[in-house]
């Protein structure tokens, strides 16, 4: 009987061992779970920290690391070509503009060009003038019933500009041949040239 008192003693004893063991992790468990918990809320980046102070586990990271930072080459040498590539075609526009800009500066007249140009435009407002008298004559020549109807077709501004050069006693025998609207509309356009000159 004392053997069995013995075993039955050791036995309790034997149990309290692995029972201290699992209370002593449960308590580990909770007081590293309250750490975790306190030490994330106040901002500390906690799996960090422990990654980096376990070496078997800075493996992982670094090969994430690595990874992340292939991604991030790649991603920069697909943004520098695409920026070359903005260069190259920055480069061929400047070229374009260069073109333009060589070709307009050979269209610019020389003195020698505006000179001649000067000289063609008096030559053809000379020959103008020469006209429009000779068409004042043959107005002033014409009985005023005739050129009264005649002026009366013409647009407003060529009319003006015949009316403007007759005579003042063809032109009051031309109005007065004209329907008195006409003649009233032409008579105030006069009068305004007049007063504007």
């Amino acid at each position: 009987m004392k053997k069995q008192k013995a075993e039955t003693e050791k036995e309790p004893k034997r149990k309290k061992g692995p029972l201290l063991f699992i209370v002593f992790l449960l308590f580990l468990l909770i007081i590293g779970g309250a750490g975790y918990f306190l030490l994330s809320a106040s901002g500390v980046d906690v799996k960090e920290k422990v990654f980096s102070a376990l070496p078997f586990l800075n493996e992982e990271s670094d090969q994430e690391a690595s990874s992340q930072s292939t991604n991030s080459s790649n991603t920069q040498n697909q943004e520098m070509e695409a920026l070359q590539k903005k260069i190259k075609e920055k480069d061929l526009e400047i070229e374009n503009l260069q073109v333009k800009l060589e070709r307009a500066k050979a269209e610019i007249p020389t003195e020698e060009n505006s000179k001649e140009i000067e000289a063609s435009t008096g030559e053809e407002e000379g020959s103008q003038i020469a006209e429009m008298k000779n068409l004042v004559r043959s107005y002033e020549s014409m009985s005023p019933k005739n050129a009264a109807l005649i002026i009366s077709e013409l647009k407003e501004d060529q009319a003006l500009d015949l009316l403007g050069q007759l005579k003042t006693e063809a032109l009051a025998n031309i109005l007065a041949k004209m329907e008195p609207d006409v003649a009233a509309k032409y008579t105030e356009l006069l009068a305004g040239e007049a007063n504007v000159q």
